[in-house]
């Protein structure tokens, strides 16, 4: 709960972004994002790694649509660097969840992102 509190603090003080949590910081998380690091990292190169896949696009996809004069908080990087992050962030941290990563990622990038189409990163 601490670093939940921790992280929604950075974020209110990063980002422009209007983060929608219940009165005491909590919020629902679905699908493989309530994972562990540790299972991200046994599962990504497995059968069921489409499904962590598809929740980091829609994670990030998201991301993108609700944080103002975000284009795309990835920036340069493609499909594999995001997952070499995730997978060096969760080897580190392995008892986070999926989600912590997504949002530690996020953190990490902001400054890096792309504000808008067809520019480079940070501009």
């Amino acid at each position: 709960m601490k670093s939940l509190i921790f992280v929604l603090s950075i974020l209110m003080l990063t980002s422009t972004s209007v983060f929608a949590v219940d009165i005491n910081g909590n919020y629902a998380v679905w699908g493989v994002g309530k994972k562990s690091c540790f299972g991200f990292n046994k599962e990504i190169n497995g059968e069921d790694s489409d499904k962590y896949k598809h929740y980091i696009k829609g994670f990030l996809t998201a991301y993108n649509i609700f944080t103002e004069k975000t284009y795309s908080i990835t920036g340069s990087m493609n499909e594999n660097d995001v997952l070499e992050w995730l997978n060096e962030y969760c080897a580190d941290n392995p008892m986070s969840g999926l989600e912590t990563a997504l949002l530690s990622f996020t953190f990490d990038h902001y400054d890096k992102r792309m504000k808008a189409s067809g520019t480079a990163a940070g501009r």
